[in-house]
């Protein structure tokens, strides 16, 4: 530790530091033709047990686990239905879901439409159970695009859903039980005669008519003899062995339902490589049966997406329209974005007096905080300072700011803190010892909220070390590739971490949320801050050489990027959001049943925009629409006056679009968020095109 290691590494790597060639140091010399790299699966990052203590969760898995052990998904689209009990809703779209312990309630759910929110409710509009009587249920398989769940009767198997995102029809399998169907609709017809109780139907495909306006089709892998009960039950004549599957239907939709009803995923598997500035996500649909396979695409697939053939079968749903393609296999390609240390273009002349003066004023900024988060965000703002002074050549300065970050990272990666690290060998992770007696405590840490948030900081700071100091790495390096392991893991051979704790490769970005079930299902509030999580795994790589996670994180970061700009940020052509949501113009908190305009830390408009915005970092030109910010800019301004250190955040945005208006405004600032500087602030501002 210390300014002459630091010294001698910035000596060593002076090429990094020729006027004007920090900004533009992205991936170039590694841009070599030749084959994809693949970056999903295959072997993990690393194998090695993590290097703090370790200790056992108090909340374990519970009953609802076939096979408990670490390490397990914290952070799925589908754990509601692993937690608590297990009867909450999830939402692989376009139909939600919720797994009850007599079977499995199926809605097609609606959209109620607000100012301040858009939701949908899950109503029991068909219920699949066995006439046998199902007494349990648990979490029998899964993989990055399905969750499987299992029904037993006895000791016998009776029932499993194979759950899979984007699935047109729900299917469930029987083992020797006896289908039922229940609603909490009267059924006015089955297979169009009528709804009086003794009403049969028998062959391979049915129908019922609601009254609430719904007709289902049904579709089964042998003859079925169904007959209407008393009390909307709707029962199979004997037991039965074979698939069952349930779609709604529509005079458009039943040729389409109809032709490829007879191949049914049961999974998935996502592949991703990258080639140069492309990427591209492989989603390859695990199936059974046969005929073509019938998927629903959302809009930020379909911005990418070849090698399918689309239908005119089309879904309402909280992410905008959902269109049904056939194939077997999707081919998501886009480019991505450049991972810069500095802006893409220099600090400009007149304002470099500035941005110098007040680099060397901010190398004192205090890193005070004990908790991961905000912790996190003073050791990442030291980072960005020591890439500003490698910029402006002030190495004296880069040299004292990446000294004081070394003593405040360390004892973070060496569990020596007052909130230290701990490997927790229940659920496979990283996380704060204490918390794990505390749920409130760091935002819900210990139970897995907010990894990504916590250490897409800590990792940035790390990398911003990493970028000039070799022996560093070698001393803590591992450490940090524990916190990329545990937020960012590709691969299921990890035998420490879970594969992809936050992201969700269908819905497009991560869930933040860990393990409490919620009756909205899982959340996600600040995108900016996973897109900085992203941004730091590939810097990592960069300043490392690995040329894996750079790639991992690039392809992660133009994923939770495309997703964010789709679902988050609300131009005025934006077509996922009715009126009256869509005047609000973000999202603060998306939910896999609801999106909300508000946080969870108050609705003042400044903080809704603001935790979409921060941390500024040159990947931030990358995240924010400049149409969307100067469409918002008259919303999250409305409250300047008594903002405080948000006013930080409100003129950084103003300068997407208004950079010299913006400049002026910063001169009247007096108090930064923890996670900023006035130097960060003014070089934002005379980076701006």
């Amino acid at each position: 530790m210390g300014a002459p290691r630091h010294a001698g590494a910035l000596t060593a790597a002076a090429f990094l530091l020729v006027p004007g060639l920090l900004a533009q140091q992205t991936l170039q010399g590694s841009r070599r033709p030749g084959a994809a790299r693949e970056v999903l699966e295959g072997a993990p990052l690393g194998t090695t047990p993590a290097p703090w203590s370790e200790l056992d969760h108090p909340a374990g898995p519970g009953p609802l686990w076939l096979d408990a052990a670490a390490p397990l998904p914290t952070n799925a689209w589908w754990l509601n239905a692993a937690l608590g009990s297990g009867d909450w809703p999830i939402n692989p779209m376009p139909y939600s879901v919720r797994a009850f312990e007599d079977g499995l309630s199926i809605c097609r759910p609606g959209l109620n439409t607000q100012e301040t929110f858009v939701m949908q409710t899950h109503l029991d509009n068909l219920r699949v159970r066995a006439v046998e009587g199902l007494t349990s249920r648990k979490v029998t398989a899964y993989d990055p695009l399905s969750v499987e769940l299992s029904w037993s009767s006895g000791e016998h198997q009776a029932m499993r859903a194979p759950l899979v995102r984007g699935m047109p029809f729900v299917t469930c399998f029987f083992d020797e039980a006896t289908p039922e169907l229940t609603t909490i609709h009267a059924v006015l017809s089955l297979s169009g005669q009528g709804g009086a109780p003794g009403t049969t139907s028998t062959g391979t495909q049915h129908s019922l008519e609601l009254n609430n306006g719904q007709t289902w089709a049904l579709y089964a892998s042998e003859p079925l003899t169904l007959t209407i009960e008393p009390g909307n039950r709707v029962r199979a004549a004997a037991a039965f062995s074979g698939s069952l599957r349930v779609a709604l239907t529509s005079a458009m939709a039943q040729p389409v339902l109809d032709a490829c009803a007879g191949r049914i995923p049961v999974g998935g598997r996502v592949r991703g490589s990258v080639k140069g500035d492309t990427g591209t996500l492989r989603f390859e649909w695990k199936t059974i049966g046969t005929g073509p396979l019938l998927m629903a695409t959302l809009p930020h697939h379909r911005d990418l997406l070849s090698g399918t053939t689309a239908t005119d079968l089309t879904y309402s749903t909280l992410k905008g329209e959902m269109r049904a393609v056939q194939g077997t296999e999707w081919v998501l390609t886009q480019p991505l974005p450049p991972v810069t240390w500095g802006a893409p273009r220099p600090i400009a002349p007149d304002k470099e007096p500035a941005v110098r003066a007040a680099l060397l004023a901010d190398t004192g900024t205090p890193v005070q905080a004990p908790d991961p988060y905000f912790g996190g965000k003073e050791l990442a703002k030291l980072g960005r300072l020591a890439l500003i002074a490698d910029e402006l050549e002030e190495q004296g300065a880069a040299d004292l700011v990446r000294t004081r970050l070394e003593a405040a990272l360390e004892p973070w990666l060496t569990g020596t803190n007052s909130q230290p690290l701990a490997y927790d060998r229940t659920w496979g992770g990283v996380l704060v010892a204490g918390a794990v007696n505390d749920p409130g405590l760091a935002f819900g840490q210990g139970y897995y909220n907010d990894h990504h948030f916590h250490y897409g900081y800590h990792i940035y700071a790390a990398a911003c070390l990493a970028r000039v100091d070799p022996e560093w790495v070698e001393a803590r390096g591992d450490a940090v590739l524990h916190l990329i392991r545990d937020i960012a893991n590709p691969s299921g051979q990890d035998p420490h971490y879970a594969r992809q704790r936050h992201m969700d490769w269908f819905a497009g970005h991560s869930w933040a949320s860990g393990l409490f079930p919620f009756g909205d299902a899982r959340n996600q509030e600040s995108t900016s801050e996973a897109v900085n999580a992203w941004y730091a795994v590939a810097l990592w790589g960069l300043a490392t050489g690995d040329e894996r996670v750079r790639d991992l994180g690039r392809l992660m970061l133009a994923t939770e990027i495309r997703s964010a700009r789709r679902y988050w940020q609300i131009p005025s052509t934006s077509d996922i959001y009715a009126e009256p949501f869509k005047s609000q113009r973000v999202v603060g908190v998306l939910w896999g049943m609801k999106v909300d305009h508000s946080t969870f830390f108050g609705n003042a408009p400044e903080l809704i925009h603001g935790i979409q915005m921060l941390p500024f970092t040159p990947i931030t030109e990358q995240l924010l629409d400049p149409v969307w910010m100067e469409e918002s800019y008259p919303d999250f301004s409305s409250n300047l006056a008594a903002a405080g250190t948000w006013a930080n955040f409100i003129c950084m945005g103003r300068g997407v679009f208004d950079p010299d208006g913006a400049w002026t405004m910063a001169q009247g600032l007096s108090s930064w968020d923890n996670g900023n500087t006035l130097a960060n602030t003014l070089y934002w501002l005379a980076t701006r095109p």
